[in-house]
C-alpha cells in the first residue's frame, strides 16, 4: 500500500482517492487509510486557503478595474465537484489582460506579494520578457501562497488562437464569486495544457473526466468540434481517447491521427514513469516524448514553426540580449554558442582565469 500512497503524492489526487474508496467502501489498512485521510484533509485545508486568496483578489481587482479570471483552481474544483476541497491545489493562476500587467503586478506588491520569478529584470527587460513568456510568478510570505499571474494561456500564438478571453462565468463561493472562462473555452484550455504536459500529472486527466460527467456524446462532440475551432489542434481529441482509456467509458466518438496517437503514448510514458511514483527529469524518456509532443499538437505549419522557433531561439537570449528589429532570427543561430559560453562558465572554476 505504499506504492498507494507514493503514486496518489506523485499525481496529487489525495482527495478524489480518498472519496472515491470511502464511497466504495473500500477498507485499507490503517496505516494507509490514516495516511491517505491526512493528505486529503492537507489538500483541502489547502485548497480552502486558496479559495478565501482568490475571493479577496476577485473583489480586489474588481474594484481597482482591472479584469481577473481564474483558471482551473477553485473555480474549477466548484465546477466539477461543488467542493473546494476536492482539488489539490498549489497556487493561484490568475488571468489579465496584457494591457494590464504592470497595473496587476503593482496591486500585487501593494497587497504584499513578492516577485519571485522572473527576478532583477528592469522595466524595459520585462516588457521583452512578457513578449517571449506567458506567466510570471508571486510569492506572500505571510500568506505562504503562490500566484501564477497571466496574460496568455499558452507559448504557441498559434494554439488556441481563436479562444475569446472574454467569454466567462462566474463561480458562487461563499458570498462572493469568481470569475473562470466559460465551458467551451475552458475546455479548450484544459485539453491544450495538460496535452502540453503530456498529462504527467493524473490530476489533470481526472479534472477533464470530470468536467464532461454528466454531459451527453453530443454535447461532448460539441465542446470537441468548439475546442479544434478555437485552436486547440489535436488535444480534445487526445484528452477524450485518453478519458475513454483511463476511466473505462466512451464519452465521444475521437479522430486520431498518426501525430495524435503519439501524444497519447507520450500521455501514458508520462502517467506511468517509474511505475507512477517518479516525477519526471529533465532529458529523461518521458521528457523528451514531451519536448517532441509540443510540436505536435498544433495541426497547421505556422503552429509547428512557431514551436520551433520558440525552442530554439531561447527564452533567456531575447530577454537579456535583444536585438534590432527584424533581426530576430538570429536568436537561433547565435542560441548554440551563447549557451555553450555560459555553460562553460558555470563549469570554470572560480579565479581560473585570473591564474591562468
Amino acid at each position: 500500500m505504499d506504492h498507494l500512497i507514493q503514486t496518489v503524492a506523485r499525481h496529487r489526487v489525495a482527495p478524489q482517492v480518498h472519496r472515491a474508496l470511502t464511497e466504495a467502501g473500500v477498507r485499507l489498512p490503517p496505516g494507509t487509510a490514516a495516511r491517505l485521510a491526512q493528505m486529503a484533509g492537507q489538500a483541502a485545508r489547502r485548497s480552502l486557503n486558496l479559495a478565501r486568496e482568490s475571493l479577496f483578489l476577485q473583489s480586489t481587482f474588481d474594484r481597482a478595474g482591472l479584469d481577473a479570471t481564474f483558471v482551473k483552481g477553485s473555480a474549477l474544483a466548484l465546477l466539477m465537484h461543488r467542493d473546494v476541497g476536492m482539488k489539490d491545489s498549489w497556487d493561484i493562476d490568475l488571468l489579465v489582460r496584457p494591457d494590464q500587467v504592470e497595473a496587476a503586478c503593482d496591486l500585487l506588491i501593494a497587497e504584499g506579494y513578492l516577485l519571485d520569478y522572473p527576478k532583477g529584470l528592469s522595466p524595459d527587460a520585462f516588457r521583452r520578457f512578457q513578449d517571449v513568456a506567458k506567466e510570471c510568478v508571486f510569492f506572500h510570505p505571510a500568506r505562504n501562497i503562490y500566484l501564477e499571474l497571466h496574460w496568455k494561456l499558452v507559448d504557441n500564438p498559434h494554439e488556441l488562437s481563436g479562444l475569446d478571453l472574454r467569454q466567462t462565468q462566474s463561480v458562487a463561493l461563499g458570498s462572493g464569486k469568481l470569475r473562470t472562462l466559460a465551458d467551451p473555452e475552458l475546455f479548450a484550455y484544459l485539453c491544450v495544457h495538460g496535452t502540453r504536459h503530456s498529462w504527467s500529472r493524473l490530476k489533470w486527466i481526472a479534472d477533464v473526466a470530470a468536467f464532461l460527467k454528466g454531459r451527453s456524446s453530443d454535447e461532448i462532440t460539441r465542446l470537441r468540434d468548439q475546442a479544434v475551432a478555437m485552436g486547440a489542434g489535436r488535444a480534445p481529441d487526445v484528452a477524450l481517447t485518453l478519458c475513454q482509456s483511463l476511466f473505462g467509458h466512451p464519452l465521444a466518438t475521437t479522430q486520431l491521427d498518426p501525430a495524435g496517437r503519439y501524444l497519447v503514448h507520450a500521455a501514458h510514458a508520462s502517467l506511468t514513469h517509474g511505475g507512477g511514483v517518479t516525477e519526471i527529469a529533465a532529458y529523461s524518456k518521458p521528457w523528451r516524448m514531451t519536448w517532441i509532443g509540443r510540436h505536435l499538437i498544433g495541426t497547421t505549419p505556422r503552429a509547428f514553426l512557431a514551436e520551433l522557433e520558440s525552442n530554439w531561439a531561447g527564452d533567456y537570449d531575447r530577454v537579456h540580449m535583444p536585438l534590432p528589429r527584424g533581426l530576430g532570427f538570429l536568436y537561433v543561430v547565435i542560441r548554440i554558442p551563447l549557451w555553450l559560453w555560459r555553460k562553460a562558465r558555470r563549469l570554470w572554476p572560480r579565479g581560473a582565469h585570473e591564474a591562468a
